[in-house]
C-alpha cells in the first residue's frame, strides 16, 4: 500500500470513529459511574497516568504489554457495548473479539491482527469518550486535559524519543494503542491520546455549546489531522509529529471563544433536558419588566373599598386580582374573582399606590416603606 493511500485511508477512519462517537452519544445513555463529579484534580491525574504510562510500558516485557492492554480494551469494549446489547452479551462479545485478536497473534498473521486491533481500539475510544462526555466533563475539564497533552507531546515526541521507542516497543504487537494502516518505517498510524482527544472535544463540546461547537470542534481535528498528513505525504516531515502540540491550542481556543460568546456550558442535566443555552448577547441586563409590573401593580381601586391597612393582596400580571386578612384568603379572593394563575401574594401598607418596591411575598416580612391604597 502506498503512503498516500495510507495516510487518507487513516484520515478515514478518524472521520468515521469521530461520527461513530456522535451517533453514540445522541443515542445511547450510558450509566453514570459512581465517581461523583469532574474537578480539576481529576484532570490532573488523568494527565499523569498519560504521561505516566509509556514510561512503565517501555521497562515492561512486549508479552507483559500486550497482556494488559488486551485486558484493558476487554473491559472497555464490554461497558461500551452493554448499553446496546446488554451486561451478559457484552462481556461474551468482548471476550470472543479479544480472544480473536489473540489468536491471530499467535497464527502469525499480523494484517488481521492489525485489522482487530484497529477495531477493537475503535469501538473502545467511542466508549471511553462518551463515558468522559456523558458522566459530567466539561469543555473546561477538556481543555485542561488538551493543555497538558499539548505540552506533554512536545516533550515526548518532539524534543525527546520516548514516544518514537514506545511505538517501535507496541508496533506489531496484538491490542497495541495505536491507531496503525501501516507497519513500515514510519508507520503511518495515529496514538491513542491524540484519537481519543479527537473523538472526546466534539461530544463535550456538543453538550456544552451545542450542535455550532460540535461541528466546528470535529471539523478543526479532522483539518489538523488532514493537515498533518499531508505534510507527511509531501515529504516535509518524515518521522513522528506531536499532533497534539498543533491540536491541543486549538481546543482551548474554542473552548475559550464559546464561554466568552455563550452564557456558560450547560450541565450533563439541563443537556439531557434539551436546555438550550443562550448567548450572552442576548441575556437580558435589566430587570424583567413583568416583575416591574408585579411590583408596581394596578388595579387597586377595583378593591379599594374592601381594603385595610395590613391587608394582603394577590397580584398576578401586573394587577391585583384579590385581597384577604391573609395570604390564603387573597388567594381564595383571587380565585373567585377569575383569575387563572398562580399570584403573588403581598402585604398592604401604605404606599403600594405610589409604586413602592418593598415587602416579601407569603413570609409575614413587614415592608421598610409604608404603603398606601
Amino acid at each position: 500500500m502506498s503512503t498516500a493511500l495510507a495516510l487518507v485511508g487513516l484520515n478515514c477512519a478518524v472521520a468515521a470513529i469521530t461520527a461513530a462517537g456522535a451517533v453514540y452519544f445522541a443515542r445511547v445513555r450510558m450509566p453514570r459511574p459512581p465517581v461523583g463529579r469532574y474537578e480539576l484534580p481529576d484532570v490532573a491525574v488523568m494527565g499523569a497516568v498519560v504521561v505516566a504510562a509509556p514510561l512503565v510500558y517501555l521497562a515492561a516485557p512486549r508479552t507483559a504489554v500486550a497482556v494488559v492492554f488486551g485486558l484493558v480494551l476487554c473491559a472497555a469494549l464490554q461497558f461500551t457495548l452493554a448499553p446496546l446489547i446488554g451486561g451478559g452479551r457484552a462481556w461474551a462479545a468482548a471476550g470472543a473479539l479479544v480472544a480473536a485478536t489473540a489468536g491471530c497473534a499467535f497464527a502469525d498473521l499480523p494484517v488481521a491482527v492489525t485489522v482487530l486491533t484497529d477495531v477493537l481500539l475503535a469501538i473502545a475510544v467511542v466508549g471511553v469518550a462518551n463515558m468522559w462526555a456523558q458522566s459530567g466533563m466539561r469543555s473546561a475539564h477538556a481543555a485542561w486535559f488538551a493543555g497538558m497533552l499539548c505540552c506533554y507531546d512536545l516533550v515526548a515526541t518532539g524534543l525527546t524519543s520516548v514516544m518514537d521507542r514506545f511505538a517501535a516497543q507496541v508496533m506489531g504487537l496484538p491490542f497495541a494503542p495505536l491507531l496503525a494502516v501501516t507497519q513500515g518505517r514510519p508507520p503511518v498510524a495515529l496514538g491513542l491520546g491524540d484519537l481519543l482527544l479527537l473523538t472526546l472535544f466534539p461530544l463535550v463540546a456538543l453538550k456544552a455549546f451545542g450542535r455550532a461547537a460540535a461541528l466546528l470542534a470535529a471539523g478543526v481535528g479532522l483539518a489538523v489531522s488532514a493537515s498533518v498528513s499531508l505534510l507527511f505525504g509531501l515529504g516535509v516531515l518524515t518521522g513522528a509529529f506531536p499532533l497534539l502540540t498543533a491540536l491541543g491550542p486549538l481546543i482551548v481556543l474554542q473552548h475559550v471563544l464559546w464561554s466568552r460568546s455563550r452564557s456558560g456550558e450547560r450541565t450533563t442535566a439541563e443537556w439531557r433536558a434539551g436546555t438550550p443555552r443562550a448567548a450572552a448577547a442576548d441575556t437580558p441586563t435589566d430587570p424583567d419588566p413583568a416583575l416591574l409590573l408585579a411590583l408596581e401593580p394596578t388595579g387597586v381601586d377595583a378593591l379599594r373599598a374592601d381594603l385595610s391597612r395590613g391587608d394582603w393582596l394577590a397580584v398576578a400580571d401586573g394587577r391585583v386580582v384579590g385581597s384577604g386578612k391573609s395570604p390564603g384568603q387573597a388567594r381564595r379572593d383571587a380565585r373567585l374573582r377569575g383569575c387563572e394563575s398562580v399570584p403573588v401574594v403581598r402585604q398592604n401598607w401604605p404606599g403600594l399606590a405610589a409604586g413602592a418596591t418593598t415587602g416579601t411575598a407569603d413570609t409575614g416580612q413587614l415592608p421598610s416603606e409604608p404603603l398606601d391604597v
